[in-house]
């Protein structure tokens, strides 16, 4: 019988087989909004610093990466399922499946893993998304709204495990999204610090 970690990492695996056409699709959206973003600055007349430049890439990134992101957390809990009658109702029974087989463990670990990458790039739209209060309930209706989708067109168990794990797991990357910006502000705050120095022992 398969571990649970061999298990976990098939279920990653699975969702990088979408990644191309995710890759393909946020080419394309980002490429709109490039362009998109030049005519705004041409029909305004705007100037093109190289700090607005290095913004707005920075920006493309970040979009790029949602939408794959996106995409491929769409195309494991809806788009790539077929309509199963018996899923047709609630399971509110906290962590119901567990103890069932390793398969099921894994799909509770897969739940947590899937929306860590949300708790990194949810603060990254945004200064209101970098308040807890504020995302953590994006979040959590993001996974709401996947759980009604998959109870309404019966493409999945409806769980409140689902629900709570996904929030788990967006918990979890805001916290490391938390640590990796008090690195970088510290590190910035050191270059700044040094820069400004160095300018006034070669001034003197």
């Amino acid at each position: 019988m398969d571990t649970i970690l061999e298990l976990v990492i098939f279920q990653i695996k699975e969702a990088c087989m979408y990644l191309p056409t995710a890759f393909r699709l946020a080419a394309t959206v980002c490429s709109t909004a490039a362009l998109a973003g030049l005519s705004v600055c041409l029909t305004f007349h705007k100037k093109l610093t190289v700090a607005f430049v290095f913004r707005f890439m920075l920006r493309l990134i970040w979009l790029f990466t949602f939408v794959t992101y996106s995409y491929c957390v769409l195309q494991l809990t809806i788009l790539s399922r077929t309509p199963v009658p018996h899923y047709d109702h609630i399971d509110w029974v906290f962590l119901s499946r567990w103890f069932d087989n390793n398969e099921q463990k894994a799909f509770y670990i897969a739940n947590i893993v899937m929306f860590f990458p949300l708790g990194i790039l949810l603060p990254m739209a945004g200064k209101p998304m970098r308040h807890i209060l504020i995302a953590a309930p994006v979040a959590t209706a993001c996974s709401i709204g996947i759980e009604a989708v998959q109870l309404k067109y019966h493409l999945g168990a409806c769980q409140l495990d689902d629900v709570l794990l996904n929030s788990f797991g967006f918990l979890m990357g805001f916290l490391v999204y938390l640590a990796l910006a008090d690195v970088y502000g510290l590190l910035s705050a050191i270059a700044k610090f040094l820069y400004r120095h160095s300018k006034e022992l070669l001034k003197n």
